[in-house]
């Protein structure tokens, strides 16, 4: 698979490391799961900014392009970090526009690429999971990237939308069991194709979510 590793991408991942295992304590689970040889979508919940970095590093040795809103990439040592990171800055324009987004993300697995998306859309502002958004399933139909459903827990207790700074709460990254479009149940119509897949990502969030609530519950 297509990287850019380098020296700056070599001092910032011993910089995240720090950052996550000391600060975060990082657990990361079922990296075995991950195919080998094959460009990837790794599909994660979406609770906080610290999710795509979070799982970018849990995927390691592997690297992941995800596209991240311009406005981040305004402050320049922040901007330099998420590039470094894989992110690709796009505009309130093809952010708004999920057709522009798609042909993106596309073209990022098109190059050999593994990419990193949210199927949620945005950042919960509550905590719990929302709905899912029918373009991972979309993608993965059309390129034959196998979807890796991902479940990051503690980034909301630890960096919620309402938060200035990241607080040192216990972060865990886990990977599903991969979504092979080429072995979906037979006899499915290509509408059935992307509702099966959205509803094993969904199964996978809903039952990581259920653990994560029983042991640290919201407050209302």
């Amino acid at each position: 698979m297509k990287s850019q590793k380098n020296w700056v991408y070599q001092l910032t991942r011993f910089l995240v490391t720090l950052y996550f295992t000391l600060y975060h304590r990082l657990s990361v689970y079922g990296k075995e799961k991950i195919p080998r040889g094959r460009t990837v979508i790794v599909a994660s919940n979406h609770a906080s900014y610290l999710d795509p970095p979070l799982v970018g590093y849990a995927f390691f040795p592997g690297y992941l392009k995800f596209i991240a809103w311009e406005k981040l990439f305004s402050f320049a040592p922040f901007g330099a970090f998420l590039r470094t990171m894989g992110a690709v800055p796009v505009s309130p324009e093809n952010k708004n526009s999920s057709a522009a987004l798609l042909r993106l993300v596309m073209g990022f697995l098109q190059e050999g690429y593994n990419v990193f998306i949210c199927p949620e859309g945005h950042r919960t502002e509550d905590g719990r999971l929302q709905p899912l958004e029918g373009g991972v399933a979309i993608m993965s139909l059309k390129t034959g990237a196998p979807v890796i459903p991902t479940y990051a827990s503690g980034t909301w207790r630890a960096f919620a939308p309402h938060m200035k700074f990241p607080r040192p709460h216990k972060l865990t990254v886990v990977f599903g069991d991969p979504i092979d479009p080429a072995a979906l149940p037979e006899g499915l119509n290509e509408k059935e194709k992307r509702r099966y897949i959205l509803e094993k990502i969904e199964e996978f969030y809903r039952a990581e979510d259920a653990k994560d609530k029983e042991k640290y519950p919201l407050k209302d």
